[in-house]
């Protein structure tokens, strides 16, 4: 299935400021937020970065829910936060199952970080849980989403499966050895895979990649 994705939109949302960033070409600044404070969320967000990953500040800022102290509440609160200072939230959530996905997205996360992805059908699982019906099996439950992207919640139904933005990690070898597969899955692109990797070296074992 080939559709539109948060690389080829057209759709124009002044809220998302990291998909904006990244569309005009520019190499926006992220960081981590790990810790659970509505207050550290709204602090982080507005060292004008342009992602929150719940640890340090950006135009984004990404929320860690797999290595930082982040609960479920917490993450909620520090989605709301980010997204009301006009910064993009997204969301590292702590493995690729469904319901972790959407949680993060009925939150209001602008976007998705999503750890050991390993194989094509990962990604097109994750890509499929992040879009609603008829391009995945995203369900609908929340009006949230639409408040943290400043729409209508029928203006988000239309508009999400195009503007959430989906960041891969390829982790082990195996994810390495699949990289060209797992870049060609509709709605992911070589641009969303996300580069935290140092490929010359091996931790752990053999299989992982630090």
């Amino acid at each position: 299935m080939s559709f539109s994705s948060a690389t080829t939109t057209l759709v124009t949302n002044p809220r998302l400021r990291l998909l904006n960033a990244l569309r005009a070409g520019s190499k926006p600044i992220t960081t981590f937020l790990g810790l659970p404070s509505f207050r550290t969320a709204q602090i982080v967000a507005q060292t004008d970065l342009d992602v929150v990953h719940l640890l340090i500040s950006a135009k984004g800022i990404i929320i860690d829910c797999e290595h930082g102290h982040i609960s479920d509440d917490a993450m909620h609160n520090a989605t709301a936060a980010i997204a009301a200072v006009g910064v993009s939230p997204l969301v590292r959530i702590r493995m690729t199952h469904s319901d972790l996905i959407k949680r993060a997205l009925d939150a209001g996360a602008h976007g998705l970080v999503v750890p050991q992805i390993n194989t094509a059908a990962d990604a097109e699982a994750v890509v499929a849980h992040t879009k609603f019906p008829p391009q995945g099996l995203r369900g609908q439950g929340s009006a949230f989403p639409a408040i943290a992207h400043g729409i209508d919640m029928s203006s988000y139904m239309k508009q999400a499966n195009e503007t959430i933005i989906t960041c891969l990690q390829i982790e082990t070898k195996a994810g390495l050895d699949n990289v060209d597969a797992i870049c060609a899955v509709p709605g992911v692109g070589k641009d969303k895979i996300f580069n935290s990797l140092n490929l010359c070296t091996y931790s752990v074992s053999a299989d992982y990649i630090t």
